[in-house]
């Protein structure tokens, strides 16, 4: 819960000119974070004037790999002159995600108002891998073990969860989907109770079907070669594509404290308040 406590603003107003004081609005609710190379995260309101940037100090190894490493509760201290520092800003004019992302702010929009922040942040961040192949992951835990990491239907190295080709035919899982339903798991042409995604032959002719043509139909049947038990021409298989898969995390930013200060007034967060979460993904390209 947030309690803010603008007293001091209030003060000051009324003893200050009309025109000569801004009152911060301070509303970033379900406002995106954005960030820059160096780690700093920003929101922007919706009025296009009030900015919150924070700026987390890391090595160059740690931001590297930032959004990619689980965190529970990773602590940080932020203070006006500390390693890790929160500012709120009050531009003149409307200001754009590009002002925080060049290392010379430009003389454009000017800074009005600004207040530094001194608090406790602790990030979570959740990291989840897919191989987004149609099949859900929690079906890809072929033994019921509840442990997707251990089921590797082509012991390529890979657990079926991440594996964009689960049974090494180099027919992509998703395209294994032949009755286009969205769903690889009903898809069974040779009616031997595995589905062709995880099926290294797909046709039962004794052929695997990574030496089967996967285009060609030999015997102009319209049946392709692979899916045909009546043809049984061995080709070499292909070079194995390159396995690529997503890692898609949702970063947890939340303060225990924040008191935002400058020279004439405070902004008391006393019960925490919630910078926000940002999502993303990255993809992963490795060859088995």
């Amino acid at each position: 819960m947030k309690k803010t406590s603008l007293i001091a603003f209030l003060l000051l107003f009324l003893s200050c000119d009309d025109g000569d004081f801004n009152i911060p609005s301070f509303d970033f609710e379900n406002i995106t974070i954005n960030h820059c190379g160096d780690l700093v995260l920003h929101k922007i309101s919706s009025s296009k004037k009030e900015a919150l940037i924070l700026k987390l100090d890391l090595s160059n190894s740690e931001e590297n790999t930032y959004f990619k490493t689980p965190l529970t509760d990773q602590s940080y201290v932020i203070s006006e002159n500390g390693s890790h520092q929160m500012t709120y800003r009050i531009f003149n004019d409307n200001v754009s995600s590009s002002y925080f992302c060049q290392d010379i702010p430009p003389s454009s929009p000017t800074v009005s108002e600004e207040w530094f922040g001194n608090g406790t942040l602790l990030v979570n961040n959740a990291i989840v891998l897919d191989d987004e192949d149609l099949v859900d992951t929690t079906l890809e835990d072929r033994n019921g073990d509840n442990d997707p990491k251990n089921d590797d239907t082509d012991g390529d190295g890979y657990p079926d969860y991440i594996d964009t080709d689960d049974d090494g035919d180099n027919i992509p899982t998703k395209k294994e989907d032949l009755n286009g339903d969205g769903d690889p798991t009903n898809d069974d042409s040779d009616n031997d109770g595995t589905p062709n995604y995880l099926d290294a032959d797909d046709d039962n002719d004794g052929t695997p079907t990574a030496n089967e043509s996967h285009t060609g139909d030999e015997n102009l049947d319209t049946i392709l070669d692979y899916l045909d038990p009546n043809t049984d021409t061995v080709q070499e298989p292909k070079t194995t594509a390159t396995n690529s898969y997503e890692q898609k995390y949702t970063l947890l930013l939340e303060f225990t404290v924040l008191n935002f200060t400058n020279s004439e007034s405070d902004i008391n967060y006393t019960d925490g308040y919630t910078f926000g979460t940002k999502t993303g993904s990255f993809t992963i390209s490795e060859l088995p």
